[in-house]
């Protein structure tokens, strides 16, 4: 299971994904876990931010080519839900 935060820009994208959800291809999270920098929102501190690196750092890692060849398959698959 990979996890991704996004952030809907209009109604549309959110009926879309329900759409999907209701396909059984995602699961949409009610309370996600909001710990995550790359969301707008009130500074953090150094400390929170060397944590943050250092999770980042022992996190499990793709190769850009495997990062690249799901992304491809996924857009693949979301393209042919969309049609």
């Amino acid at each position: 299971m990979q996890t991704v935060t996004i952030e809907l820009t209009n109604n549309n994208s959110l009926k879309a994904l329900q759409e999907l959800e209701h396909k059984h291809l995602i699961r949409i999270v009610k309370e996600p876990d909001l710990n995550s920098y790359a969301l707008p929102g009130e500074p953090i501190s150094k400390e929170d931010f060397k944590k943050w690196v250092e999770y980042a750092e022992e996190s499990p890692t793709v190769s850009i080519t495997e990062a690249k060849q799901r992304w491809a398959n996924q857009k693949k698959k979301l393209q042919k839900l969309i049609r």
